[in-house]
């Protein structure tokens, strides 16, 4: 199904799978970005982009390490979720959650129907040890780093433990990216102990008493008001489904609003340090230029972009998906799982 490979000795190779069909964005601009984009690849990084005969046309794949599949159906955003992937089992999303779980890809990426992909995702794949529920994670700027949220959409209820799980998940993340021993915060009303649901309080206990053991994978910063977390004091933001996705779209509703202003300003009458402050602002708060939210707790690395998003966020999620293969993202996840 693949063509010859160039990778280079002692490089494991890391195969990508890409669904450019399904989203609010027109599949050729997609198509044109990734291409684009993988001239940058290194030689052991392959993509497998997922598209329909009419998209593709009678174009070769550009180079040794893309591969262009055909698939005959697509889900789009007003299909029924779990009667979509029964009815459309040729579709791009579920062809490639398919071909995940028997081992042709090694990661998936997919701005099409977010309930199909996860009900796809849960059917399909195992979930990884210790984890009861899978969790939506995704990237949040703030004034220091970028901090890691979740869940942001796959749960609306949620136990102590399911949380405490998630910071695993989390913390794994993190480490994945350089962070040694990330900071973990707790989402809640108020940062006293005591505040917040029983399930909120037993999960704050069970993360401080985690964080003081005997070499800990991480340092627990206790609760986080919601106005705090742009502090950027810590590295993970544990939170439920529902609270989480509020939280997030509330974020990117304020920072949509700031880059409205942003555009409508004068810029051309700021001095030149000012033009670098609003420029540096404007592709920070750019949320859809983000990475897709992560799949977290099934084993296989299935990444979810915003249906609108711009092609530069499918582009970012490649490199992130690249970079959680070959730092055997899972393996961590499952190590800090079993702690």
């Amino acid at each position: 199904m693949r063509g010859k490979s160039n990778i280079g000795k002692g490089v494991a190779p890391c195969h990508i799978g890409v669904d450019l069909l399904g989203s609010d964005i027109p599949p050729n601009e997609l198509f044109e970005a990734v291409l684009s984009y993988s001239k940058e690849l290194k030689p052991s990084v392959h993509l497998t982009l997922f598209g329909t005969s009419s998209l593709f046309g009678k174009m070769r794949p550009p180079g040794s390490n893309i591969l262009l599949h055909v698939v005959k159906d697509v889900i789009t955003m007003d299909d029924a979720p779990l009667t979509a992937i029964r009815r459309k089992r040729d579709s791009s999303l579920c062809t490639g959650i398919r071909m995940l779980k028997e081992g042709h890809l090694q990661a998936f990426i997919s701005a099409g129907n977010t309930g199909a992909l996860m009900a796809c995702a849960k059917i399909d794949l195992p979930d990884l040890p210790h984890v009861e529920r899978p969790a939506l994670m995704t990237l949040l700027p703030t004034r220091l780093n970028e901090i890691a949220v979740l869940d942001v959409g796959a749960n609306t209820s949620y136990k102590a433990s399911q949380l405490v799980q998630f910071a695993a998940m989390g913390v794994a993340y993190q480490k994945s990216r350089g962070i040694k021993v990330p900071r973990v915060g707790l989402l809640n009303i108020g940062s006293e102990a005591k505040k917040g649901t029983p399930e909120l309080q037993l999960a704050y206990n069970q993360l401080l008493t985690a964080s003081q053991k005997k070499a800990p994978s991480f340092t627990f910063s206790g609760n986080i008001e919601g106005r705090d977390v742009f502090h950027g004091k810590i590295d993970v933001l544990v939170t439920d489904g529902f609270t989480g996705n509020v939280f997030l779209k509330t974020a990117e509703g304020i920072a949509a609003v700031i880059l409205e202003e942003l555009q409508n300003s004068p810029i051309e009458e700021c001095s030149p340090h000012m033009k670098g402050i609003l420029g540096e602002m404007r592709q920070r708060l750019h949320y859809a230029e983000y990475p897709g939210a992560i799949l977290c707790g099934i084993d296989g690395i299935v990444i979810k972009c915003h249906g609108n998003s711009s092609p530069q966020s499918l582009v970012r999620s490649i490199a992130t998906a690249s970079r959680l293969v070959q730092h055997s993202f899972l393996d961590q996840v499952k190590k800090e799982l079993k702690k």
